[in-house]
């Protein structure tokens, strides 16, 4: 204030100006301006001229600030009030919403805190958040919609993945313009005796006898455009199988694709039909007991010649239990079986006893083999009575005469400690030429059986000199 009584600007200071004044201007450029004392009273409340509600922002004059907010941001507000007035450093912006009112809906707005006068006036500077949070909504619901379309994609892939699996009809999905295959189902695995790794990306036209990798899918192309859509003749390079292929031609997401279903020639179906029929036949009425188990080592099938060895009245109740139920050495003799049958694909004539339901034991020799039926491994179990060829086996693991009189001997001549040990050495050998005969010789099982390495079972087979023997 200049001696004339004029406001004037001093040494590059903003002249003293009213609250509401003051309010009023930095509104302007701020969205809401509130000039408040330290108990939260308004003197002044404007805002931006470009707000339609300043006539009712206008009317928070003379009023306390909780009584404008809601129930959730008055404790915001009061603590962080505080902390400005006790001059904490770095007192941080707040955002709170104004309650709404009669034609005014709830306001969020952002508020940062300045001293503006030596009384303790305090200006706070509001910007509407109205906008970030439409944006924040329409962020939200296009993540919702994003998340729904992939579920309904998911969902869609599942079926296609069920519908797949589930057809006994060789099927593959290949592209037009790389020949390259893209999916395939268990059928067509088996068909073409690939599995879906060696399948998928490796070139379709390779599979059979043709002139080149476009020449197959050139003619499948030609096929599907046809109104008659007469099928592809075909001759597979793996059984040199004469093959007849039924494609569809349709636009994938980025390039056209090939849906080619392919089926076997009549008098081959004629055959596999007639062999599939035999082969029936034998699993339901052979005198073998027929087991079918999974990599795990659970029933997925038996013939009515294991539900008469078991004492099982019907099949559906030993489903899905493990084998390893009706061994007599339990899990033991079961990943024996599997086992060499996993890695040799096949094991002839493993010798052990199956016990039935009522604790019944019966010798048996049972031949596992390992089936390619698609990504999960099968095992089939034949198993074979075996108690006549077992009768005049019973002696022969029987301590001899000569080893005992060979322990006898050491009585008076050495320790007990010794004595003993020889004696363990003589039950050792005869567990091990038992087991290894049991075994036919296999001396993986053999191990495995004896809880040894495979290294260890071969020190002592040459301990007890009984490498050649075997």
């Amino acid at each position: 204030m200049t001696s004339h009584g004029e406001t004037t600007w001093t040494s590059g200071l903003i002249p003293v100006t009213e609250a509401d004044v003051a309010a009023r201007i930095v509104a302007s450029v701020a969205d809401f301006a509130l000039t408040i004392d330290v108990s939260g009273k308004m003197s002044a409340a404007r805002c931006n001229p470009a707000f339609g509600g300043a006539s009712h922002i206008a009317s928070w004059a003379g009023t306390q600030v909780q009584q404008t907010l809601t129930v959730e941001s008055i404790p915001k507000f009061e603590t962080r009030i505080a902390k400005f007035i006790a001059a904490e450093a770095k007192v941080l912006p707040v955002e709170l919403n104004h309650k709404a009112a009669e034609n005014f809906p709830e306001l969020p707005v952002k508020y940062t805190f300045h001293y503006i006068d030596r009384d303790g006036a305090i200006l706070m500077l509001g910007q509407d958040l109205r906008r970030t949070a439409e944006m924040q909504q329409q962020l939200v619901a296009a993540q919702i919609a994003l998340e729904a379309d992939y579920e309904a994609q998911r969902e869609h892939d599942i079926r296609l993945r069920v519908l797949m699996e589930s057809s006994d009809e060789p099927t593959i999905f290949l592209s037009v313009a790389t020949g390259l295959v893209v999916s395939c189902n268990a059928a067509a695995e088996l068909l073409l005796g690939k599995s879906k790794d060696d399948l998928v990306g490796a070139v379709f036209a390779a599979e059979f006898e043709s002139k080149g990798r476009k020449d197959v899918v050139d003619r499948m192309v030609t096929a599907a455009t046809e109104q008659s859509q007469s099928p592809v003749a075909v001759k597979s390079i793996k059984g040199n199988r004469k093959l007849t292929l039924v494609p569809t031609l349709f636009r994938g997401a980025q390039s056209q694709m090939l849906l080619c279903k392919i089926k076997s020639s009549g008098a081959q179906v004629e055959s596999a039909d007639h062999l599939r029929g035999q082969l029936s036949d034998l699993y339901q009425n052979g005198v073998d007991a027929f087991v079918f188990v999974s990599g795990a080592g659970q029933i997925l099938s038996a013939n009515d010649a294991f539900l008469k060895v078991a004492n099982v009245t019907h099949s559906q109740s030993i489903k899905n239990r493990s084998m390893s139920d009706f061994l007599a050495r339990g899990s033991t003799d079961l990943n024996v079986m599997i086992e060499n049958a996993r890695r040799s694909g096949g094991m002839r004539l493993y010798a052990t006893r199956v016990i039935s339901e009522h604790g019944v034991e019966r010798p048996v020799e049972i031949s596992t083999t390992q089936l390619r039926t698609g990504t999960d491994p099968v095992f089939a179990m034949i198993m074979r009575d075996s108690h006549r060829v077992e009768t005049p086996k019973t002696h022969r693991k029987q301590i001899t005469d000569v080893d005992m009189h060979s322990v006898i001997e050491l009585i008076g001549g050495q320790s007990l400690k010794d004595i003993v040990a020889k004696t363990t050495d003589v039950v050792e050998k005869m567990c091990i030429e038992t087991v290894v005969e049991m075994t036919s010789n296999n001396r993986v099982a053999a191990a495995e059986m004896l809880g040894l390495s495979r290294q260890s079972l071969y020190v002592k087979l040459r301990k007890y000199g009984l490498v050649s023997k075997t």
